[in-house]
Formats: C-alpha cells, sequence, structure tokens
C-alpha cells in the first residue's frame, strides 16, 4: 500500500494507491459453537452507520459472525488483511528502523495509534528481534510515485522526498492551491519545520494504519485518505472528489478521525492485527 507523489496525479491533496491484500489463511479460524448472528441482522445494523464508520453498534458480534462475514464487513468499511500472520503476536507488532533520522518519526507514529487504540499495538522492536521494519526507499520507478509504502511487513519512506527542501513547499501549494515561498523569517522557519515533521509523521502513521488492515477512504480528515480510489475487493464505492469530513487535513496535522480508531478496532474483531 503505497502514500503516492502528490503531483503525480491531481494537485490537490495527498493521494494513494491501492494495494493487494493479503488472503486469509488458515491462522484465523473461530470455534465453531460460536454463535452466529443473522445475516439480516448484520446488514441492518451496518446501514445504520456513518459512512465507513463502524461505531459499536457493529463491533460486539461474536467471533463467528466475524468470520462468517467478513467479506461484508470489508467491503462496508474498506478494511482487509494486509500483513503477514506472523506481524502481529497477541495484537501486538515489533516495529524496527535502522534510520536515526527516521526513528524519532516513527516514534510519534506508533504512539499515535497506541494512544487511539487504548493499548500497545506498535512496540519498538531491535535489528534481531522485530515484525515490522522501516526504512528508506526511491519511490519508485521515476522516483515520484509513493511519499510512503507498506507491503505485508516492510515500510518505507521516500528518501528523496524526505531530504528535500523544496519538497514539502510543494505540498503545501498542492493543498493550498496558493504560492508558497521558501521561509525566510524565524516564524515562517518554524512554520515549515511544523508542516514537515507533521507530513512525515502522518506519513508513517498513514502505512501503519495499513498494516492494521485499513484501506482508504475519501474523508479529508482521515489518516487513511487518499484522493481516489476504485471500487473493487475491499473497497465500498469509487470516488474521485475528496470529502471534507471535520474540515481539517490528517495529512498535516497527524491526528486520527473517529472513523480511522473506530476501523482498527474493527480489524482486531477481524483477526487482522
Amino acid at each position: 500500500m503505497k502514500k503516492k507523489h502528490l503531483l503525480a496525479s491531481l494537485l490537490a491533496s495527498l493521494t494513494i494507491a491501492t494495494a493487494l491484500p493479503f488472503s486469509l489463511g488458515s491462522h484465523f479460524q473461530t470455534q465453531a459453537y460460536a454463535k452466529t448472528t443473522a445475516k439480516k441482522t448484520v446488514i441492518s445494523r451496518i446501514q445504520k452507520t456513518p459512512d465507513l464508520n463502524p461505531t459499536s453498534s457493529v463491533r460486539s458480534f461474536s467471533k463467528a459472525t466475524y468470520s462468517q462475514y467478513k467479506s461484508t464487513f470489508n467491503k462496508e468499511y474498506n478494511v482487509d488483511l494486509m500483513s503477514k500472520p506472523s506481524v502481529f503476536n497477541h495484537h501486538q507488532a515489533l516495529v524496527y528502523t535502522a534510520s536515526p533520522q527516521l526513528r524519532k518519526y516513527l516514534a510519534v507514529s506508533m504512539k499515535t495509534w497506541n494512544n487511539a487504540l487504548g493499548t500497545t499495538v506498535f512496540k519498538t522492536g531491535t535489528s534481531t528481534n522485530y515484525t515490522i521494519r522501516v526504512g528508506f526507499g526511491t519511490g519508485g520507478q521515476n522516483g515520484s510515485l509513493w511519499d510512503g509504502l507498506y507491503r505485508t511487513n516492510k515500510l518505507w519512506v521516500n528518501k528523496s522526498h524526505f531530504n528535500s527542501n523544496s519538497y514539502i513547499l510543494t505540498v503545501l501549494e498542492a493543498v493550498s492551491g496558493k504560492k508558497v515561498s521558501k521561509p525566510k523569517t524565524a516564524a515562517d522557519k518554524a512554520a515549515y519545520d511544523k508542516y514537515y515533521r507533521g507530513f512525515w509523521e502522518a506519513t508513517i502513521t498513514h502505512e501503519l494504519g495499513h498494516s492494521l488492515g485499513l484501506d482508504h477512504t475519501p474523508y479529508l480528515d482521515d489518516i487513511m485518505y487518499a484522493q481516489s480510489g476504485e471500487s473493487a475487493g475491499s473497497i465500498k464505492y469509487s470516488w474521485t472528489t475528496s470529502k471534507t469530513g471535520n474540515g481539517s487535513f490528517a495529512g498535516f496535522t497527524n491526528k486520527l478521525s473517529n472513523r480511522d480508531i473506530n476501523r482498527a478496532k474493527l480489524t482486531k474483531l477481524l483477526g487482522y492485527w
């Protein structure tokens, strides 16, 4: 799952590309004696929830129900299994990076999810003991295809964009639709540093969201936002126009929305982490 370069698509906001989810293997089995809720009841509750937001009313079914209707939950809430079965052990992943540059951003992103979910989902690993490895990547064939990328148990950050003195200015121009000059004053530099830090924290938080089984949404206030999506697999509907949500842009604030958090709680029930 990749967080694509903004200018490679529409100069409007962050864009994210779709990745192929993992097939759910034999590691996810429910006990045969568990009671399964009737599908019409499941559908009725789903239809009463906000768009792509699995509120508590659909997070109280039995394990057998989630197993029986996992494809329904996947499609209705844009979720799917995206990590290797070995990534999460007792709902926890060990995350490691050898990069001193990325370490502080990664720490913030891990804390963002842990605080939101009320448990230590992501724990710092070591060079010899980790289940997710984070490092720099090339950004694709032309170096500009993505800002972040997660695949099965590896997370990459585009090194060229990360080290660029002008890339965040380009992103700001794309999001605001206005010309953004290089920072000159101390106040300008402080603002730039804040945007830079927030952008890369949000990028890593987004990719960790994929490890939890979260696919994209059209809502700008979601950390899992993507500019476009196609109705296929675990995507409920196609979109090419963003939805404002609460009016904020998570791509710079690194703040999880209620929708992000509820979907992560659902994927835990589905056995994806």
